[in-house]
């Protein structure tokens, strides 16, 4: 599995990876410390068999020790995003195409609400807003892939092939599944014809909601 760290400047991302993976990266007190965006493993704990089984534990991947197994995952940690990142605003489309390769995504928040949407001191920064901020950039990053080439998707579609299996195809590479797909049109009642949608449906697909 690989997760990507996403959050707005300053929130603590690059501070987390550090702590997660052992890897020296660097961190300081002002925005966009992190232009490149860094990679590294980290470990999952969890309970061994071997006691129960009594078995000797020889994992494929990670280690065993002392009954605990230790899984690898893989961490992105990529430069702080917002607002108007999915326009390009702060080098934003950069960032966010960083993260394609992701499985899932944690965001890192700020809680103390001692730093803004661009990660600049601030008192009291509502840290509701930063949530919502960033789940809006990522869901219009989303969107806006989909109508940049919808006109040329929805005439070819209109005449064969199967919408979700095509809206599939279009996100496959942030791993997009079918089945997703379905699950997602069958939550929002949209159609499975593409003559019937319009860009409110689209972005409502885009936020899966």
């Amino acid at each position: 599995m690989i997760i990507g760290l996403v959050g707005k400047p300053s929130s603590g991302k690059s501070t987390f990876f550090k702590a997660a993976t052992l890897a020296e990266v660097a961190i300081a007190p002002y925005p966009f410390t992190t232009i490149d965006k860094n990679e590294g493993v980290a470990y999952v704990k969890t309970g061994c068999v071997e006691g129960e089984l009594k078995v000797k534990c020889q994992p494929k991947f990670g280690y065993c020790k002392d009954g605990i197994r230790f899984i690898p995952t893989k961490l992105i940690d990529v430069a702080g995003l917002v607002p108007g990142a999915h326009a390009g605003k702060g080098r934003g489309n950069q960032f966010l195409d960083d993260l394609r390769e992701a499985d899932i995504l944690i965001h890192i928040v700020d809680a103390s609400g001692k730093t803004n949407a661009e990660g600049n001191p601030a008192d009291d920064y509502n840290v509701l807003e930063e949530v919502r901020f960033l789940q809006d950039e990522i869901d219009l990053w989303l969107y806006d892939m989909l109508v940049k080439k919808w006109a040329t998707f929805s005439r070819r579609l209109a005449q064969e092939g199967k919408l979700s299996l095509e809206l599939a195809k279009q996100l496959s590479g942030l791993k997009v599944t079918e089945e997703a797909v379905v699950r997602v049109m069958k939550h929002l009642n949209l159609s499975e014809s593409v003559l019937k949608w319009k860009k409110e449906d689209v972005l409502a697909f885009s936020r899966g909601k």
